[in-house]
Formats: structure tokens, sequence, C-alpha cells
């Protein structure tokens, strides 16, 4: 159960963070999610930071990778993590397998947001 919260704290720590981020650029006029990039581009450093300082020291990699990584980097982003997973799928098996996943996960994704925006204007409306 200590770990759920750890979770849980996190992600939610996490969240805010990233609400912030959007609440701080909202005024930008562009075109582009400025606000989501740079959250996404913040949590990729920390993930890469987190990740390689709580491995050295295994005594506390389990609350601190739970609350850190998987809470608060999800909480602010979920595409630390995906590039996290390229990155171990690089140094353990190579180029090809990384490139497979990353086109996998993004086609899929993109389209099963496709597919759910037609479902849901098609059906649920």
């Amino acid at each position: 159960m200590k770990e759920v919260l750890c979770v849980f704290l996190g992600g939610g720590l996490g969240s805010i963070c990233r609400y912030m981020i959007t609440l701080i650029l909202k005024e930008t006029d562009s075109v582009y999610p400025w606000s989501t990039l740079l959250a996404n581009a913040i949590g990729s450093l920390l993930i890469g930071v987190l990740a390689n300082q709580l491995m050295r020291n295994t005594t506390m990699h389990s609350i601190n990778t739970l609350f850190w990584i998987v809470g608060f980097c999800g909480g602010l982003t979920t595409f630390s993590s995906f590039v996290f997973d390229n990155v171990s799928l690089f140094k353990d098996y190579g180029l090809l397998k990384m490139i497979i996943y990353a086109s996998l996960s993004y086609s899929i994704c993109l389209y099963s947001v496709f597919i759910g925006m037609y479902f849901s204007k098609e059906f649920l409306t």
C-alpha cells in the first residue's frame, strides 16, 4: 500500500506541475502547444537524471523510483516514460527494435485517437 501511495502523491505533484506550465504559457499566441512540449522536455530530462541517479543507489531505488519516475514524471508526462523505454530498448536490443517499438507506439496511439474521436462523434452524440 505504501508503494501505491508514493505513485499517487508523485503523480498528483507531477500533474499539478504540468497544469502550472500550461497556465504560465497559456498567453502565448502560437499555433504550437508549447506547454506540452515543455512538460515533455522537462519530464524527459528529469527521468534521465533520476533513472541514472536512482539506479546507482539501490537501497533507495524502490520508493524513490515509484514516487519520482512512475509518479511525478508519469503525472508530468507519459512521454518521458515512452522515451526512456525507447532508450532502454536501444541499449539492450539495438536500433531496429527501438525504431519498431517507437513507430508502432506512435502509429497505434495516433490512430487510436482518431478512431476514438470518430466513434464518439458517430455513436455517442
